[in-house]
Parts: C-alpha cells; sequence; structure tokens
C-alpha cells in the first residue's frame, strides 16, 4: 500500500554536558485537526495549551471546495480521509487530504450528504447520513477505494447533525445526533448492529459536531458551541476544554514522529525520537537501519539509539494495533558523523608550588574543563594545571562531533620532598652531604647523581632531588674546606742502629705534636723496632695522622784478626759473610796481601747495616830460586840428567827424579821438574821445568799465555784481554752462582757491560779445553 510520510520539524542544537552531547528539548505535537462545515479551512489545535497551531485551505485540484464534514485516520493506510463540499457537485465527495499541505485527493461520490466517517481498527470505513440526506441518520459501510457505500442499519434520531466515532477499546460504534434533545448511543458494528442508548450526564454545550477517540474510556468531541469536551463512554461530559476559532465538523488527532537532529555524531551523539498521538495502536518497532530494531509499547513517547559506526543510516517505524499486520507508518535517513576519540595525558600528582602539564588529543578544537565546569580560554589540546580537581577536554572536529575522553585526568596535590644539607660551615678536608629521600633520583652541581655527595673544596653546592612523584626541591649549602694538616711519616722502614728520625713537617706555632710515643716535638728519634704514629693538629684546629712500621736492624761485628806476617801474600778473611768493601777499592770476600802495610774493610750484611776492622800484614819476599836442566829433550834410552838448583840447599821432585838426577828411562812423555828452597824467615819458593822424553823423531810446545781483566774494581763496563782462541767466558757472583752462561770471545780485547748489576764482588772465569782462569772483579757504580 502506498503509505502517506508525515512531515517533521527537526531541532538541532547541542549542548556539553557531563561528557554526553544533547539534544535541546524538544517533543512530538500533539495536535487535534479539524475541518470546517462552513469555511473552506483545516484547523490544527495544539492540545498541550489549545491554541491554534495551523490553519490550511483546503484544496481540490479543479474543484473549489465550500466546507469538509467529516475526518477519519486509516490504521491500515495511515491515510486521513475527509468529506468534502464541492461547488456543482451534488452530494458529498469523499477523499483523502494532506494534512501538511491541505491538498485533498478525490477517490468518489459518496451518493448523498454524509455528515461523518470513523475507520474501525481492522481499515473498514463507516459513514452516517445527515438530517439533508435522501435517506438521513442511516449508517453505511464505505468502499475505501470507490466511495461506494453499502447501508447497514438506521439510527436514532436527534433532529439535528449526525456524527459518529470508533471506540477501538470495545469495538463499537458511538453515535451523536440532535441539537436541544441529544440522542448518544452506541452501535455493534456487526450485524445485527445492535444499537445501546447512553444516558447523558452534564452539560453537552449543544450539537456534537465532530469526535475522536482518546482512551479506552474517553473521547475528545467538538460542539457547536466552538468548545472541546471530553465525554465519557458512559456518557459524562467536562466542562470547555478550549474555545476554538470555528466550529469543527470532524476532528481527527494523527500518529506524529519527531527527532532531534538528521545528522548526529557517532558514540557519543544519540538519535532520539518522540511520539504522540498513538492512542490507536499498541506497539511500536524501530528498525535503526544498523541491524538493531527495538519494540515498545504506544505509552513510550521518547526513545534513543547511539551509532557506533559513521555511515549513512535509514530509520524506518511500523506501527501495530494488533489486528492490522504491522507496517511501515515513516521513515527518514540520517549520517553519523565522525566523533573524534580523546585521550589524555599528564601527571596526576601536583607539586607544591608547581603546574602540570596536560595533553590532549590534537586536531580540531578544544576546550577543558574542570570538576565539569568550563575553563575559559583554555582552548588549545594542552592545559598548564595550578590546582588539584579532575580535568576533561571537549575536541570538536570539523564535522562538528564533540567527545571528551572516557577517563578524565584527577589532579591530586602532593608533597616536594624535604631537603636539609645545613647550615653553611667550615670543616676539615672534606665534609659527606646527604640529600635524603631514599628512592628519588639526585642532581648535585658537579653532575653526581648519587644521594650522598663528598666536598673536598670549598664553595656553594646545590642538589635538586625529584622523587617517585616527579616532585621536586632544592637546597644549597656555603662550605668552607681548610686544608688538612700534611703528615707522611714516608713508607715503613728497615734501618741501622742507631735507629731513625721521623719526622712530622706541618712546623708553625700553633701546630701540634702528639707522637704515640709520648712525644710532642715535630720530630721523633726512634731506636726500636715497632709501628709509630703520629697526630698533627693545625691552627685551623683540622687533624691528621701517620702510622709508620721501622725495624731496628743491629750492626754486624767484624774481625780481620791479629796483625800478622807473611811470605809473598797474606789471605786476609773476615769472620763473617756479606758485601765488603776493602781499602784498596777490591770487593772480594778475602783480600790477598802481596806488600806490608796495614788494611781496612767494611762489610754490609743483608741489612745494609755495616761494620769495619782494620789488620797490620809484613809481606816479606820470596827467595829468588833458578832450575837449570842442561838438555831439556832427552831420548829415552839416554843416561840420567844432572839437575842444578840455586840457592843451594834446596830439594829436587818429580817423576823419576832421584836426588839432583832425572832418569829418562821412565819412558816418552812430559816430566814436570820441581826445585823448592826455604830462606831463613820460612819463606820458600820453587822453579820448574819441564823435560820430555821422546824416541827423539819430533818436539812439541806447549804455550802458556796470560788472560787479563781491568779495570778492577770498576763502574760497570769491565775490558777482557782474551790470550787464546776458541776460549768462553762465564760470569758468576762471589758465591759461584751463574749469572751469565759461557760465550765465545775472539782473542784480543772485548768489554763486558755489568752496569745492570748491584755493587758486589763478581767471578769472571777464562775456559779452554785443558784450563780454567778465574778472576775476582768488584763493582762500585
Amino acid at each position: 500500500m502506498i503509505k502517506n510520510l508525515l512531515y517533521f520539524v527537526l531541532f538541532v542544537s547541542f549542548v556539553y554536558t557531563n561528557n554526553d552531547l544533547k539534544a535541546q528539548s524538544f517533543d512530538a505535537d500533539k495536535v487535534i485537526y479539524g475541518s470546517s462545515p462552513f469555511q473552506d479551512s483545516l484547523w490544527g489545535i495544539d492540545t498541550t495549551t489549545w491554541d491554534v497551531k495551523y490553519r490550511i485551505a483546503p484544496t481540490l485540484p479543479g474543484f473549489s471546495i465550500t466546507g469538509c464534514n467529516g475526518i477519519a485516520f486509516d490504521p491500515e493506510t495511515y491515510q486521513t480521509f475527509i468529506i468534502m463540499k464541492v461547488t456543482g457537485v451534488t452530494g458529498r465527495v469523499l477523499g483523502t487530504i494532506d494534512l501538511k499541505t491541505g491538498i485533498c485527493t478525490e477517490i468518489g461520490n459518496l451518493g448523498d450528504n454524509f455528515s461523518s466517517i470513523t475507520f474501525r481498527e481492522n481499515g473498514q470505513l463507516y459513514g452516517v447520513t445527515g438530517d439533508g440526506a435522501t435517506v438521513p441518520e442511516t449508517l453505511y459501510l464505505i468502499d475505501k477505494l470507490t466511495g461506494v457505500p453499502t447501508l447497514l442499519t438506521a439510527l436514532g434520531n436527534g433532529a439535528d447533525g449526525e456524527v459518529i466515532c470508533y471506540n477501538r477499546a470495545d469495538d463499537y460504534l458511538y453515535h451523536w445526533s440532535g441539537n436541544g434533545t441529544l440522542v448518544f448511543e452506541k452501535i455493534l458494528p456487526d450485524p445485527p448492529y445492535t444499537i445501546t442508548n447512553i444516558p447523558v450526564i452534564g452539560t453537552t454545550g449543544g450539537e456534537t459536531f465532530g469526535s475522536m477517540y482518546n482512551n479506552p474510556d474517553q473521547f475528545i468531541i467538538s460542539n457547536i458551541a466552538s468548545h472541546f469536551k471530553r465525554l465519557s463512554t458512559t456518557g459524562e461530559y467536562s466542562n470547555d476544554l478550549n474555545t476554538n476559532p470555528d466550529d469543527l465538523r470532524g476532528i481527527v488527532m494523527v500518529p506524529n514522529f519527531v527527532i532531534n537532529d538528521d545528522s548526529i555524531c557517532q558514540r557519543v551523539g544519540a538519535l532520539e525520537i518522540k511520539s504522540a498521538c498513538l492512542q490507536l495502536f499498541d506497539s511500536v518497532y524501530y528498525h535503526w537501519g544498523d541491524g538493531t530494531i527495538d519494540s515498545v509499547t504506544t505509552t513510550t513517547e521518547s526513545i534513543s539509539h547511539i551509532y557506533s559506526a559513521t555511515g549513512s543510516y535509514t530509520v524506518s517505524i511500523e506501527l501495530a494495533n494488533g489486528v492490522i499486520p504491522a507496517s511501515t507508518f515513516t521513515s527518514f535517513t540520517l549520517v553519523v558523523k565522525n566523533t573524534p576519540g580523546v585521550t589524555l595525558s599528564g601527571s596526576t600528582n601536583l607539586c607544591s608550588g608547581s603546574t602540570v602539564l596536560l595533553s590532549g588529543t590534537s586536531g580540531g578544537t578544544s576546550q577543558w574543563y574542570m570538576n565539569g565546569t568550563m575553563i575559559p580560554g583554555a582552548t588549545s589540546n594542552t592545559y598548564l594545571a595550578s590546582v588539584s580537581g579532575s580535568y576533561n577536554m571537549t575536541k570538536t572536529n570539523l564535522a562538528g562531533c564533540r567527545d571528551t575522553a572516557q577517563v578524565p585526568k584527577v589532579v591530586v596535590d602532593v608533597l616536594n620532598p624535604v631537603i636539609t644539607l645545613g647550615h653553611d660551615t667550615t670543616v676539615c678536608g672534606a665534609i659527606t652531604l646527604n640529600a635524603m629521600n631514599t628512592d628519588a633520583s639526585y642532581l648535585w652541581t658537579s653532575g653526581n647523581s648519587q644521594q650522598t655527595e663528598t666536598i673536598t673544596s670549598s664553595g656553594t653546592y646545590s642538589v635538586t632531588v625529584t622523587d617517585l612523584n616527579n616532585c621536586h626541591n632544592a637546597d644549597t649549602i656555603l662550605i668552607n674546606v681548610n686544608d688538612l694538616p700534611l703528615v707522611n711519616l714516608g713508607a715503613d722502614a728497615s734501618v741501622c742502629f742507631p735507629g731513625i728520625l721521623l719526622d712530622a713537617m706541618n712546623t708553625g706555632a700553633a701546630t701540634v705534636y702528639v707522637w704515640s710515643t709520648g712525644g710532642s716535638s715535630q720530630t721523633e728519634q726512634i731506636t726500636e723496632t715497632g709501628i709509630y704514629s703520629v697526630l698533627v693538629t693545625d691552627v685551623n684546629a683540622c687533624s691528621m695522622s701517620d702510622t709508620i712500621s721501622v725495624v731496628v736492624n743491629s750492626n754486624p761485628v767484624v774481625a780481620l784478626g791479629n796483625d800478622t806476617t807473611g811470605c809473598a801474600s797474606v789471605l786476609i778473611t773476615p769472620n763473617m759473610s756479606g758485601y765488603f768493601l776493602w781499602s784498596d777499592d777490591t770487593t772480594n770476600p778475602d783480600l790477598l796481601v802481596t806488600s806490608t802495610g796495614t788494611y781496612h774493610v767494611t762489610v754490609f750484611d743483608s741489612n745494609g747495616c755495616l761494620s769495619s776492622d782494620t789488620i797490620n800484614v809484613t809481606i816479606n819476599a820470596l827467595p829468588i830460586v833458578s832450575l837449570t836442566i842442561l838438555d831439556s829433550t832427552l831420548c829415552y834410552y839416554e843416561s840420567s840428567e844432572i839437575l842444578t838448583g840455586l840457592p843451594s840447599g834446596g830439594t829436587f821432585s818429580g817423576t823419576s827424579v832421584s836426588g839432583n838426577q832425572f832418569d829418562p828411562s821412565v819412558g816418552i812423555g812430559l816430566y814436570d821438574i820441581i826445585y823448592l828452597y826455604t830462606d831463613g824467615n820460612g819463606c820458600a819458593s820453587s822453579d820448574t821445568m819441564t823435560i820430555e822424553v821422546s824416541t827423539c823423531v819430533g818436539i812439541n810446545e806447549n804455550l802458556s799465555n796470560m788472560f787479563g781483566v781491568y779495570p778492577n774494581p770498576s763502574n760497570g763496563v769491565v775490558i777482557l784481554t782474551i790470550p787464546l782462541e776458541g776460549a768462553t767466558i762465564e760470569l758468576s757472583d762471589y758465591l759461584g752462582n751463574i749469572i751469565e752462561q759461557e760465550r765465545t770471545v775472539q782473542v784480543g780485547d772485548t768489554s763486558l757491560d755489568l752496569s745492570g748489576y748491584p755493587n758486589g764482588v763478581y767471578l769472571i772465569s777464562f775456559n779452554t779445553n785443558n784450563m780454567k782462569i778465574t778472576k775476582r772483579i768488584v763493582v762500585i757504580h
């Protein structure tokens, strides 16, 4: 079926309240439409104020309307039907009317003078003829598609005017007739069309011109006196409700739906629909266009819906009366615009005397609120909060949609950390400052980020402390640092008797010394092994101490023995080991004396302590002895060789020697012959010669060369005179421990660098296949 769309009045004003966007107050009109039988007027009366809301002149294309008798609303087609008086047309014309424009559409000629029409709940149209009709005061069933009436039954005669109205609560047709004498009755709309008279109670106000169903127990009627009254189904009239501008022959209220806007914002904007004049229906179905359907009773006059997604939606509204299947009464389209998402960031802790920077989503226009109240001028996406409270921000985008953060920022007051470095002060050497406030972060003027700071120089120092609430505080202190007295007793010492003189330094009239020995002077003589300390206090009352461990070693006692006499040489050997320095600058452990004189030695023990002694030595010369052999090469078969020695009186010795003769028969070989002579001082000397016994076929020669070492003593570099090819040298300390392994040297002078070795006595050996010559060397740097 074709259904007429009602017009809608839209209200589009929004205000911000508690994080929601809400529509300005609006209502669906509750209007009674009434037709004038005497002039071409359609009136709209607001039942809230009973004021005139509309006046429209009904029109029928091609004709002139001089009056309208009855109006009725079809619950099936949702059309409003009207009876028209048309110029030049006999009888009444049935048509439909657009209540918004007044334009009428002809259905058909009713064929008689019909004065009133009404619709049953199932969509059947009933009409009644008036007194001027060919068949007056008669009830008809009218074909609403053609206007052809079918007679049903005669009604009660009240002499003037005929009005009928259907009551859906009891399924009866109610009939009014007459002026002075009023007939009020109800008719069963089905055979046998039983009619029941209803007694009238109260003041009728004259002839009834129009009637409409208001609720199961009540009608609203218009009368000849141009008033509205309420009339119960039991016949009781109310007082006048108003005064109408005209006599309204037919009255009707049609369903009305209005929306708050045809353009809303997703999530925060609600599409609200208000309804009125639904007394002819039981249920309303709202198809929101996003798959959601709400079913409510007609007593629900307001309903809303929020869209989660943007887009264009068609909302359709269906009405149901329990008899006719629900169908769409009206529909409308709306656009759901994008709503900006709002998030807030920033600290929730407001430090004493500080501010908190709150930030919201950028873009669009912004407005900040505190505790639900708008903050004037706070229209950027950031706000610097200086007082505690609940903060939120609305964001409006270019589409005009506005939203707030779901969770506001609740800013609370918190205390700044407490810092007390102390009063300005003077200290000795250093002081450690404590910023307190465990688990906080710290920044000292030095850049240190620890809780404590050690100060060693005078100056102004400050620290900034930031706690877990991100609150901070600072403190500053002036510190004068006096230097500690400089006390250095030196490294632990090992000394020789009589000990060591310790010096605490820091001379000054106001300096105080306290030694562990009880001394109070700047210096202290230490003669015994032990641990010693001193505390020095200067003029600024600053103190410093130092400690030293001292070992006092006893001095060694060296003895060279009694003065002595020797032949050619005397070997002087001290009674102890150690490092030696003789009066001739040699450093051997002993001294070979070859001339008469006084000799002195200084001995250093392993602790570096020394002792010395002196000895007088007398050296007698050795006698000059010579051995003469007439022939030093003999054949083994020759006779004995006579040996001659000077001075006489000595003795001959050697292999195959008897008396003063050598017998070559001993065999082939080399034989040493020794002549020993002892003088009156007991000094002895000898001479040696070698006799070769051979087969007399060749002679072997033996060459003896000398090995030289100089200078001696040496300051480090020693010159060696090498007399023989293929020789090697070896360096060892005076105890025989090898320091440098054997190495081959060339004949002639070669140098040996001993500057890397400490002072002392060393042994240098000259080695060949059949001989080893060792000499001592003293090194003194």
